[in-house]
């Protein structure tokens, strides 16, 4: 019955009166406050850098004094790179590297650097390409406004970004390359948003779900996203002897397989809230769900495409894409929650830069709400909740989130309205 609700509810009422969004490219005159401060722009672009450079300089001063300490990388990424250029496995359980062997590839430039030095640059280059996604999103999306869309994306993304950061999680650097891939995607760069795509898979195996589903709607990347395949299939054998390499594959997926059944409660999945409860799924359930989720997954993507232009019909994708790793994913760590931190921070600022009624206005001062308490109250409420509060909270804060969307979308009629169609082909 909700599947055909949801079905029926894609029908095209032209004879409705309809609210046209703003054109991203002129200023709003009813736009919040905050799309008016700071006065200057290039101060407004400069605060948000010095969001992310002090932090960073912060995080790099305490790398290069104990490089060891409160890092990832000693216990999976440093000895995947050191066991691939051995011909060694690479795989040892879910305790260690849960990637396909293309990352042991990438990660070694920074192995084989000095260590306080590969650190430093890993996490550097970690937050830059977090920054130089979010920019490039911003300015898709506000268009002469950026500069301050920029920094108000950053106060509300980056405090849920900061622990992959500090710890050197490639959560960060997915985000980051994710939100490149839907800014190519606003952009029509078809050929650069497949290659995106492919690079945020080879990084960690949750880009797949994005190059499921971006060309269900975006026809353009079809043919794009089986060429970026195909590259990202030969990648790792250009370093490698085929029969080591394909053994690696073959150990890659016995390892996801393992990983699929872990059931600890230290994991921020929708089993996460459940187990708070002291329910879960069982394993053969989760699989069921994960399976289930996903194909309802891009049926309500499909849905939603059909009512939104551009660029809401990309930040939907991005929404659901960023939202479904997190709750189906049965290893989602709260850190996980940096990859959705930029979706949040998107439609918070769209809908407080360009409101369309008081209404999205608040929406976006929901959302804006919603982020921050993801990435501050964990850290307030450990002294009594342990790390356990964002295992609960973090998952459903991405289960409203979905729900303030799915609203609005429900409210919205697919008349063309002064946002740009979504390209058919």
């Amino acid at each position: 019955m909700c599947l055909a609700m949801i079905l029926g509810s894609t029908s095209i009422n032209t004879s409705e009166k309809v609210r046209r969004m703003p054109n991203p490219s002129t200023p709003d005159p009813e736009a919040s406050g905050l799309a008016r401060w700071p006065r200057s722009p290039r101060h407004a672009l400069l605060a948000a850098v010095a969001l992310w450079v002090v932090p960073m300089l912060v995080i790099g001063l305490l790398v290069f004094l104990n490089p060891q300490r409160d890092t990832v990388t000693l216990g999976s990424y440093h000895p995947s790179a050191a066991h691939w250029w051995a011909g060694e496995g690479l795989y040892v359980g879910p305790s260690g590297m849960n990637y396909l062997p293309h990352f042991a590839v990438l990660f070694t430039p920074f192995h084989f650097l000095p260590l306080w030095l590969g650190e430093t640059l890993w996490r550097f280059c970690n937050a830059a390409t977090l920054a130089a996604g979010l920019w490039q999103l911003a300015r898709a999306l506000i268009g002469s406004n950026a500069e301050r869309a920029f920094l108000w994306a950053t106060i509300l993304a980056m405090p849920l970004c900061m622990t992959s950061l500090r710890f050197g999680n490639a959560n960060a650097i997915l985000g980051g390359v994710t939100l490149m891939a839907a800014a190519a995607i606003l952009a029509r760069r078809w050929g650069l948003a497949a290659v995106l795509m492919a690079l945020a898979t080879a990084i960690k195996p949750l880009g797949i779900v994005l190059i499921l589903l971006a060309p269900l709607v975006y026809k353009p990347l079809r043919w794009r996203v089986v060429v970026a395949l195909l590259g990202l299939a030969v990648f790792p054998f250009l370093f490698g002897r085929p029969a080591y390499v394909w053994g690696q594959h073959r150990a890659a997926w016995s390892n996801l397989q393992a990983c699929a059944v872990v059931s600890e409660h230290r994991f921020a999945d929708i089993n996460g809230l459940l187990r708070t409860f002291g329910t879960e799924f069982s394993p053969g359930a989760s699989k069921v769900a994960r399976l289930l989720a996903g194909g309802f997954t891009a049926l309500v993507w499909l849905w939603g495409a059909r009512r939104l232009r551009e660029p809401l019909a990309c930040l939907w994708l991005y929404a659901l894409a960023t939202s479904y790793l997190m709750l189906f994913n049965p290893m989602t760590e709260e850190n996980s929650y940096g990859i959705l931190a930029p979706a949040l921070a998107a439609w918070a600022t769209l809908f407080l830069f360009k409101p369309e009624t008081r209404a999205m206005h608040a929406l976006g001062w929901v959302i804006a709400a919603m982020a921050l308490s993801m990435g501050l109250l964990p850290n307030l409420l450990h002294p009594v909740f342990g790390n356990y509060f964002a295992l609960f909270w973090h998952p459903f804060m991405a289960i409203v989130f979905l729900a303030i969307l799915t609203q609005f979308i429900w409210r919205q009629s697919g008349v063309p309205g002064e946002w740009a169609p979504v390209p058919a082909g």
